[in-house]
């Protein structure tokens, strides 16, 4: 049991201002929760607080999928990062628009453009 949600309240309060951040600058910002000091019971107390939104994001093209969904308040995401064996290893908690680690790469797009001049080229457009 919590005997205070002192703890909580910084986080919160923490991404309350990276939220401000992003509407005002762009900024984002990423907390990974193991690293905060907050006790099991806490990080599920935030995890509890945050809730689920309506908004999934799957990265499965790894040995180590990534899940990511938005909370009930637009812009906060939490990642859940799973090793071979599906067992949580990492959870992060990143205020954006979307979550940044799922961004397409410079690399992948400039394979993506390639790959569509090849169809283009194919359809003799």
């Amino acid at each position: 049991m919590i005997e205070s949600y002192g703890n909580v309240q910084a986080i919160l309060r923490e991404l309350q201002l990276a939220l401000k951040r992003l509407r005002e600058t762009g900024e984002t910002h990423t907390i990974y929760i193991e690293k905060t000091g907050l006790t099991m019971e806490e990080q599920v107390e935030v995890m509890e607080t945050l809730g689920r939104g309506n908004i999934t994001i799957n990265f499965t093209e790894t040995d180590q999928p990534v899940e990511w969904y938005e909370t009930q308040f637009s812009g906060i995401w939490l990642g859940t990062f799973r090793n071979a064996r599906d067992e949580a290893i990492v959870y992060t908690l990143e205020v954006g628009r979307y979550p940044s680690l799922c961004g397409a790469f410079d690399e992948d797009i400039e394979t993506a453009e390639d790959e569509l001049q090849t169809w283009i080229d194919a359809a003799d457009m």
